[in-house]
Order: C-alpha cells, then sequence, then structure tokens
C-alpha cells in the first residue's frame, strides 16, 4: 500500500484518507425504499435526484420487460415522502437509462438508442429533455456530434456547473472510458480521455462528476485491489488534474458489482449492487449508506 494512502476499515464506520482528502462511511448499506424503489422482481439501478432534491429519477427493467428494454421513472418528495414512481414522459419505448439533471434542475440528460439522424439501432446516444415554463418535460432531444458519435455508444452523462460534461464512450469487447467535453462558453469542444489513472485497459464507467469538479466517482471493472467484477472509486482533482484514484471500501463496495454512485442532499451516498454470476445472479437495486463528506479537509 502506497504511503499516500491511509486505510482503516471497521465494521461499521470506515475511514479512507489520502493526498488531503477523507471519507467518512457511517453505519451499514441497506437497499433504498424497498417495496417502492427496489423491487424483488426487478432490476432498479442508476438513481439520481434534481438539485433541491424533490425529484428523484432511476432506472428500471424486468417484471414483463426485456433486460434491454430499460425505462427511466420520477418519484417526487412531498410530506418527506417519496411517491409511487411513474413513468418518465420522455421514456418507454426504447432502452433509456443513466439518467442525470442540470446542475439547475432544468434538464435531464440520459443514454438512449431511440432513433436519431441515421434512424433506429442499438447505438446509445445521450439525449436530453428540458423542462418548459410550465413545469413539464420536453420531448427528447440528441446531443451534439462533440459528445455522441457513430463509432462508439454514449451514456452515463453528468454536466458540472461549469458546463463542461462527462460521460462514458463504450464498445462491447473493444474499451469503455470516461470522457470529457469541455464548454468554452459558446459551445462544446471535441470530447477528450480523462487520464491514465482514470481510463485503463480494463471498462471504466458508471461515472458521477461534483458539480463543481472537485472528485470524480466512477465504476472501473476488475481493476487490481478490487472487491468484486465491479467497485466504486473516487478520484480528486490535483493541479487541474485528476490524481490515482481510491477504492472506497467494503461498507459499500463486495463480491458483486457496485456501480452508480452519486451523493443525495441528504447525507448519503446512493449506488447500485447487482450480481451478474459471480459470486451469484443478483437482480439490480438501489442502496445507500450515510456519509459525513466526501470532498474532506
Amino acid at each position: 500500500m502506497k504511503n499516500n494512502r491511509i486505510l482503516l476499515q471497521w465494521v461499521f464506520c470506515g475511514i479512507i484518507v489520502f493526498t488531503g482528502h477523507s471519507q467518512k462511511l457511517v453505519g451499514e448499506a441497506q437497499i433504498f425504499e424497498p417495496g417502492l424503489i427496489s423491487l424483488e422482481e426487478t432490476w432498479d439501478e442508476y438513481i439520481s435526484f434534481s438539485p433541491d432534491g424533490n425529484l428523484m429519477t432511476f432506472t428500471r427493467s424486468g417484471s414483463g420487460m426485456p433486460h434491454r428494454d430499460r425505462r427511466i421513472y420520477f418519484s417526487y418528495k412531498k410530506q418527506g415522502k417519496w411517491t409511487e414512481p411513474v413513468l418518465a414522459p420522455f421514456s418507454g419505448d426504447f432502452f433509456d437509462r443513466g439518467s442525470s439533471f442540470s446542475p439547475d434542475g432544468n434538464t435531464i440528460f440520459f443514454g438512449s438508442n431511440r432513433p436519431g439522424d441515421n434512424g433506429f439501432d442499438y447505438d446509445s446516444d445521450i439525449w436530453f429533455s428540458s423542462k418548459r415554463f410550465d413545469g413539464t418535460w420536453g420531448e427528447a432531444v440528441r446531443m451534439n456530434d462533440q459528445v455522441n458519435s457513430d463509432e462508439y455508444n454514449e451514456g452515463h452523462p453528468f454536466m458540472a456547473k461549469s458546463g463542461n460534461f462527462y460521460f462514458v464512450r463504450y464498445k462491447r469487447g473493444v474499451e469503455t472510458d470516461i470522457y470529457v467535453s469541455k464548454w468554452n462558453g459558446t459551445k462544446y469542444l471535441e470530447a477528450e480521455r480523462l487520464n491514465s489513472f482514470i481510463n485503463t485497459d480494463g471498462p471504466d464507467s458508471h461515472c458521477y462528476i461534483d458539480p463543481d469538479e472537485r472528485f470524480l466517482i466512477f465504476t472501473p471493472t476488475d481493476r487490481e485491489g478490487g472487491y468484486g467484477g465491479g467497485d466504486i472509486y473516487i478520484s480528486y482533482r490535483k493541479d487541474d488534474d485528476w490524481g490515482e484514484p481510491v477504492n472506497l471500501g467494503t461498507g459499500i463496495n463486495s463480491d458483486y458489482y457496485e456501480y452508480s454512485a452519486k451523493p443525495g442532499s441528504d447525507n448519503r451516498l446512493y449506488f447500485t449492487r447487482a450480481g451478474f454470476g459471480e459470486p451469484e445472479r443478483k437482480a439490480a437495486d438501489i442502496y445507500c449508506i450515510e456519509i459525513e463528506s466526501l470532498v474532506g479537509n
């Protein structure tokens, strides 16, 4: 273990400390809203919250839907409780997943294989829906070619306050990497692959970007030192680039596949846990765990 990384893990409380940053996990990870959001008979994953914390989006598949036919659902917080999920108005006919909100909460980004300029195929591009003046959500619009490409699938989008747009490009059996398309004030620039700390020879995906771009959370697959097929890691920005990522530990990661982690406004970290045959098949559920800080000192 390298000198600049000290890892202390306790049964009920874990602390990870490195290069001046620390994360403290409090308690154990629990299934989020069982029977409402996380159902036994469905795959429930890719949770995201509006900036005000009153609208949740997540992806559901199964229970009469083919696994490839994923759909995005809404749940609203009313009087402190989450409402019964409803299908997002822009979802339902295609493979839609991995939604996120713009920093102002007025746009939802997501990956979809719906028809684009080149007609319908199984290529996944990033689309968005914007909130209208009456509070309803508009028709989905495909993002530009600085983000989307013909050669790769694109998904797992997140926009920072700067306008910089982070996302994943992937092609099965070839590569899965995290990119950023920077906003120069008037337009998006050609997407750049993040550095070799983030992107390795293995798949690196399911990214979340802190709105202020202080840290990046993502899931590499089969990275050395991991606990399962995919673990959740965090990397901090240092000298205008991304530092060496650190595994968030066994309070979150397990023998299963953990992915799509993002903090809520309630001092909790939310993530998905699923099993694709190792150690056993397990339908995806959304989990949460209390955290004191992801930013540290």
